[in-house]
């Protein structure tokens, strides 16, 4: 549409800013997904069909067919200062509409025919205005873990800065953050804040952020009723304050939080049923025919509505009641209420047309400044933005300064050893080999020196694009900002490792040379960081970036011109050489070592006795670049003769360098077979891969008069008293009492609600009740029926934890059957056990995707799902004795919270014990407990029953001058918010103390002392019932099972298996083909040692595989499955190294036929008539390397806090392993205090079997370079002349009939090669034995460490 006459394009866009507003109205909006052929599990054999039919669709596109609608014909209108609260069940496509409503499209597909109007800017426009003024918050949490409240939320301040802004002290008060405000986010391995306080840290980070348009997604999910209901008012307050839009969808909204929102939208299967104000949604639906169950909320009530089985007919109403999807849209269209918004639209359409003829000004009051001044989505300048990031990254470095101190300190040390081993190098001849070395280790350590810095970018990566999404900063301005962050580490690094070892060596000691060499090593790890970051920002994955990424560095490592001098390079692969910076540098550095200095020969030949009088002209200087008759070599020429290097590419090459550091700074998926059965699902709402989101999807109730639950006739009941119960934890600042004389008991047929609200300690006190606490003291008692005191406790007790742990690759079905077979008692067989799976899948509901995979956040489970297979896990374990769950109604709808609470119920009144946490129940959930927990800041204020109607906890407070609960009010949040804190503080009163010195508290106490004594009497009176062993299976049956998910999941993560492949593969090619039918020559073998020195190189990238695969493993284990006494704690260990031979021995094979033919190291064998026993003994040697590099890297990361600091350490060790294996320096020339670390490192023997293998017992024939030339004494033969020093020393006399120029190779076979580094082919099969001892040494090492350092030894207990 071309621009009217009278107004130009800048007036056009002027325009637009200025109607930058908060109202919008969207029409016939329909937003779809398509079906794909892919949304079944990935695993290693169908892995490549998916990445040919991904390719098929980009190339012909998608069919029509595959279309699933998600959203259908939903009308709406949003003005200033109004909040809306969209309800319905999980699948009804509420998620969806908050992202379309915040332009957070990806992945998803807008009908053409939607009309969404932004205060007369369409969605299009609103995708290219300032993202932050539009914002999606989804349910999950992402922050860095190691920053405290107020950093995070200080950083949101600062980086949204605007007249707009709210000050974080205002924010942080009304969520009541501020005693948390010096606490680290933390996550589940990281201490930190609760998870109620995390979410409400999520949710002041976009209060803070001055944002127009907010879109909150079930954003009180793990937030008490008390705090909810602050977080909402807290909007309330914005909006009205504002004139910001909060739109919302939430679960479990009580009535408080209900009467916060202006209007209200509901879903039915994506089709919009009703819109309107909050105060019309009840009456409309119960004019349609519907009845409101008594005590429900109008929330609860609205939900139930789409549900087929919740939802309450009144049998008296006339009307026709509609029942299926259709049937409430068909309705809602033709109804008064419909008639009247779509009249609001109309009249907003007019006054905010999208049409550009017919912009109208609107007014500017309300708009930020800087909205009407810049079309910018950023409120600070570039500068501004780096400094802000730069600062943040500091904090985060003094907040976890483990990562970059072990990186320097295990640089100094390798730096002090390698000068150690190159003391004082001599300056002569002797030294040009050990110059070298030292200098291609020191410019290829520096390069490599940042390769865990891809590590950390993928950790950082959700992170930086959530933050992008609320336009904090740009992305490259983070990345500058990590780039300046890691200077100073950077020169610390390259210091500690660079100073060392250059001055203990004797390297050139000018100040010029050594400013020269330090300038370069620096500039060496700047540009191997800035190609780490751009593979890792070129991949989607890190896993996948590591086969690349490591092939590259092997390309850079073979052709710097060291391994493989620039004379041997084959023209195929030659062209890498220039485009690689490290041989740049290393060029540099050779220069500089060289270049200028006249150094003394240090061998000739002849030499020895006979040969002491000879000339200079009968003799010649063993060393390459060396002239006939002179005693010195020049440096220039050793380095033109050897590496083709000249001086005057010195500064040259600095200048590549700096030119090289340019870089780039929840569908449900199905296994195959079952992927028929699948119907489109749609939430997280729709959750997406592929681009594919399919439809809508509903869980269906069951009834609640079928599939009754009657329980186990072998529940064990037994009651569990605590008394006087503390708990201590020792922090920076001394001991931190987390819990203060806590009481309380659990008896069969009870549940006991634990309620608080968030930082109270109630998962604190659930972890030291199941004897989960770690570390600290535990004081008080804690009493069980004594006949239950053994081993076995705690593995009868089942544990749902907050979170939502389970093996990613595995379905439903899987997991639930996986902990029925470890954890229930012998005495059932596996027909029962997989019967009662069948049962708990029944009855929570999870038949329809028990053959979905588990997945990870955004392609999986979506959090409704993930929460009930939590819960199944522990039933399916069928709890013998106690059954604690820690907030299993949290992130659920009401209908769903209300079936879990009636199961638990029905657990319950089988004769099963429970304590769970609750933050949100509705009023109807709340009687469905016995008794109530209730404490506060780790201090109870009630224990005791709840009583009918809730009446017997509400006299208690009644009593101590609370006015008395409304009929119609929630007794919960009645609860929360008398104890909650009041803005007075003077009016908040000492809950805990009034309950101390309460004579209800003294009949508890009473109790108490009876109870404990019956417990204790029960020993005399009861045998031990049951199995007291610690695990509920055998040893092997524990292993089977461990190891057999293990396969199934690294079978069911191509992206694991076929990054090993390719990098085993990729590797192998590089190596085999670059020294391709290596000659027999001197240069030709040194070459072959070097291919076969390569080829170990190879740990350092598999390590970054297989140490996050099994760091991933050992969280699930240590947070989950130990705990619970599912398996042994060696059976996991053993498991993981179990698991890894079928994969490194296909990588071996893979390495022996692609590396071994290449290199012509077959034809050495066909030569010594040995080809059988060569070939098939090195390809054993691979396979010992394989599982010694699996081993090894298991072994390290028992230990290992994280990924980052595991390599690091993994890649120091193996560093030492390279150094001492006698390649680089060979052991007669190693000091002596060194040859222990020659003898004890594993590469030296894998080393000395394959160059033995592959090399020993061959000819050798110099090249024309290689052979010395000399004139013997006038009147000999070159035969007489050196007769007795080739029978001596060795060789082959080339001329030995001539009178002048003798050619002489001073080597006659490979074995005096490979003697110089100690090899000898007699020792080949003892090598391969001792390479197998070290794999078993690494599995002892590995168990040993994790016990000493893993296994818990448990709190510490006191009376």
């Amino acid at each position: 549409m071309s621009t009217p006459p009278n107004q130009s394009d800048d007036d056009v866009q002027r325009c637009r800013r200025e109607r930058i507003a908060t109202s919008l109205a969207f029409e016939n909006l329909g937003v779809y997904g398509f079906d794909s052929s892919t949304n079944f599990q990935k695993t290693f054999s169908n892995y490549p069909l998916v990445i040919l039919a991904r390719l098929c669709r980009k190339a012909i596109g998608r069919s029509p067919n595959s279309r699933r609608y998600i959203l259908r014909n939903l009308e709406g209108i949003i003005t200033d200062g109004e909040m809306l609260l969209v309800l319905g069940r999980p699948g009804s496509g509420c998620t969806t509409l908050l992202k379309t409503l915040a332009g957070d499209t990806y992945g998803l597909h807008v009908d053409s025919a939607s009309r969404l109007n932004y205060q007369g800017n369409s969605l299009t426009e609103v995708h290219k205005h300032p993202r932050g003024d539009y914002v999606y918050l989804p349910e999950s949490d992402v922050h860095f873990h190691h920053l405290t409240v107020a950093q995070t939320s200080g950083f949101a301040s600062r980086a949204r800065s605007s007249v707009e802004s709210k000050s974080i002290e205002g924010i942080t008060e009304s969520l009541y953050l501020q005693h948390t405000l010096h606490t680290k986010i933390g996550n589940h391995v990281i201490r930190g804040i609760s998870g109620g306080e995390r979410k409400r840290a999520s949710i002041a980070e976009i209060l803070v952020g001055a944002s127009r348009l907010q879109c909150w997604d079930n954003s009180t999910r793990g937030l008490d009723s008390a705090n909810a209901l602050r977080f909402v008012q807290t909007l309330r307050s914005s909006a009205r304050e504002a004139g910001t839009v909060a739109v919302a969808t939430l679960y479990q909204v009580s009535e408080d939080i209900y009467n916060c929102f202006d209007k209200v939208m509901i879903l039915y299967e994506g089709r919009e049923i009703f819109y309107g104000s909050t105060t019309d949604a009840k009456a409309y639906f119960t004019d349609l025919g519907f009845l409101c169950p008594k005590r429900s909320t109008t929330a609860d009530f609205l939900c139930s509505i789409t549900d087929p089985v919740q939802r309450m007919i009144d049998q008296n109403s006339g009307n026709e009641v509609p029942r299926t999807s259709e049937e409430f849209a068909r309705r809602w269209v033709a109804s008064i209420e419909r008639e009247k918004l779509m009249i609001e639209i109309q009249d907003y359409e007019h006054e905010y047309p999208c049409d550009r003829t017919k912009l109208k000004r609107q007014s500017r009051q309300g708009l930020s400044s800087f909205l009407l001044d810049s079309p910018s989505s950023y409120k600070l300048d570039m500068f501004k933005e780096i400094h802000l990031c730069t600062v943040r990254a500091f904090q985060r470095l003094f907040q976890d300064l483990t990562p970059p101190i072990s990186g320097i300190v295990g640089n100094v040390i390798i730096s002090v050893i390698l000068g150690s081993m190159f003391y004082n190098m001599p300056r002569d001849t002797s030294s040009f080999f050990g110059r070298g070395v030292l200098l291609f280790f020191t410019i290829l350590t520096n390069t490599l020196l940042a390769s865990f810095e891809g590590v950390q970018l993928w950790d950082h990566r959700p992170i930086v694009e959530r933050h992008y999404r609320f336009a904090f900063y740009h992305r490259s301005a983070e990345a500058i900002a990590s780039m300046l962050c890691d200077l100073p580490n950077k020169i610390l690094l390259t210091a500690g490792f660079n100073i060392p070892f250059y001055f203990l060596a004797n390297m050139r000691r000018t100040p010029a040379a050594f400013l020269t060499f330090y300038l370069f090593a620096f500039t060496s790890l700047l540009t191997g960081s800035m190609l780490y970051r751009t593979i890792g920002a070129m991949s989607r994955t890190l896993t996948a970036s590591i086969a690349p990424g490591s092939d590259f560095i092997l390309l850079l490592v073979i052709y710097t011109g060291f391994v493989l001098p620039v004379p041997s390079m084959h023209p195929w692969l030659r062209w890498f050489g220039y485009l690689n910076p490290v041989g740049y540098a290393f060029e540099s550095l050779m220069i500089n070592e060289f270049d200028g200095i006249q150094f003394p020969c240090a061998s000739f030949v002849p030499d020895g006795p006979g040969y002491t009088n000879t000339t200079s002209y009968q003799r010649t200087c063993w060393s390459t670049g060396a002239t006939t008759g002179s005693d010195i070599v020049e440096g220039r020429s050793y380095l033109a003769a050897t590496f083709h290097y000249y001086p005057e590419h010195l500064w040259r090459n600095l200048g590549i360098l700096i030119g090289f550091m340019r870089s780039k700074g929840d569908v449900l998926i199905f296994k195959k077979p079952q992927s028929r059965k699948a119907r489109a699902m749609d939430d997280q709402e729709a959750q997406r891969s592929e681009g594919a989101v399919p439809g809508s999807y509903n869980v269906p109730s069951t009834d609640k008069d079928t599939n009754e639950y009657h329980g186990d006739p072998n529940f064990q009941k037994a009651t569990f008293v605590w008394d006087d119960l503390n708990y201590n934890i020792k922090t920076e600042k001394g001991w931190l009492r987390l819990l203060d004389d806590v009481e309380g008991w659990i008896e069969p047929g009870t549940v006991t609600a634990l309620m608080g609200e968030s930082g109270a300690g109630k998962t604190t006190l659930l972890n030291v009740l199941a004897n989960r606490a770690g570390v600290g003291v535990v004081g008080g008692e804690m009493v069980v029926d004594a006949r239950f005191q053994n081993d076995g406790f705690a593995r009868k007790v089942g544990y749902a934890q907050q979170q939502d742990l389970a093996t990613s690759t595995a379905t439903v079905k899987e997991t639930l059957i996986f902990n029925a077979r470890l954890r229930q008692p012998q005495r059932y067989t596996d027909a029962e056990k997989l019967a009662y799976v069948e049962e708990v899948l029944e009855k929570l509901e999870m038949s329809e995707f028990a053959d979905a995979v588990v997945g990870v956040q955004g392609e999986g489970l979506n959090i409704e799902q993930r929460k009930r297979v939590t819960i199944g896990i522990e039933l399916a374990a069928r709890p013998e004795l106690l059954l604690f769950l820690d907030e299993p109604t949290s992130g659920l709808d009401s209908d769903t919270a209300w079936s879990v609470c009636r199961l638990l119920r029905k657990l319950a009144d089988a004769g099963q014990a429970i304590l769970c946490t609750i933050h949100q129940p509705s009023g109807t959930i709340f009687e469905m407990f016995d008794k109530l927990l209730f404490i506060q800041q780790g201090r109870s204020i009630y224990f005791g029953e709840i009583g009918p109607g809730s009446r017997t906890v509400v006299e208690y407070f009644k009593r101590n001058g609370i006015a008395d609960c409304a009929p119609d009010a929630n007794p919960a949040e009645w609860l929360m918010t008398i104890t909650g804190r009041a803005e007075d503080v003077a009016l908040t009163r000492d809950w805990p103390h009034i309950w101390a010195t309460s004579p209800e508290r003294q009949q508890i106490k009473e109790s108490l002392v009876e109870r404990k004594r019956r417990l204790r009497a029960s020993a005399s009176d009861v045998p031990q019932s049951g199995s007291r062993t610690k695990f509920a299976s055998t040893y092997l049956q524990q292993l089977h099972q461990v190891t057999k998910r293990n396969f199934e999941q690294d079978w069911r993560t191509p992206a694991y298996l076929y990054s090993k492949l390719f990098l085993a593969l990729g590797a192998s090619l590089i190596n085999g083909f670059s020294f391709y039918m290596s000659a027999n020559s001197l240069q030709g073998v040194q070459n072959q040692i070097f291919s076969v020195f390569l080829l170990f190189t190879l740990h350092s990238s598999l390590v970054q595989l297989i140490m996050p695969q099994f760091l991933e493993r050992r969280v699930l284990y240590e947070l989950t499955e130990r705990p619970s006494r599912t398996y042994r704690w060696d059976v996991f260990i053993l498991s993981n190294v179990i698991s890894e031979i079928p994969s490194q021995t296909v990588l071996a094979i893979i390495q022996f036929i692609t590396w071994y033919y290449p290199v012509g190291m077959y034809r050495n064998a066909l030569s010594t008539h040995a080809l059988n026993e060569r070939s098939g003994l090195m390809c054993l040697l691979l396979w010992s390397y394989m599982l010694f590099s699996s081993t090894f890297s298991q072994m390290v990361a028992t230990v290992m806090p994280d990924a980052a600091t595991g390599i690091n350490i993994s890649s120091l060790l193996y560093t030492l392993s390279l150094i001492f294996c006698g390649v680089l320096v060979a052991p007669d020339a190693l000091p002596r205090f060194w040859i222990f670390m020659y003898r004890s490192t594993p590469i030296t023997y894998f080393i000395n079997a394959m160059v033995s293998t592959g090399i020993a017992g061959v000819s050798v024939n110099c090249s024309a370079e290689e052979i010395v030339r000399f004139d013997p004494p006038l009147g000999q033969t070159c035969g007489s002349y050196l007769q007795d020093y080739v029978v001596r020393v060795g060789g082959t006399l080339l001329n030995p009939s001539a009178l002048r120029q003798c050619q002489l190779c001073p080597v006659s076979t490979t074995d005096n090669v490979i003697a110089r580094i100690g090899v000898f082919y007699h020792d080949r099969w003892r090598d391969l034995g001792i390479s197998l001892v070290y794999s078993v040494i690494n599995v002892i090492g590995a168990l040993v460490l994790y016990w000493a350092f893993r296994v818990p030894k448990g709190a510490r207990h006191t009376n």
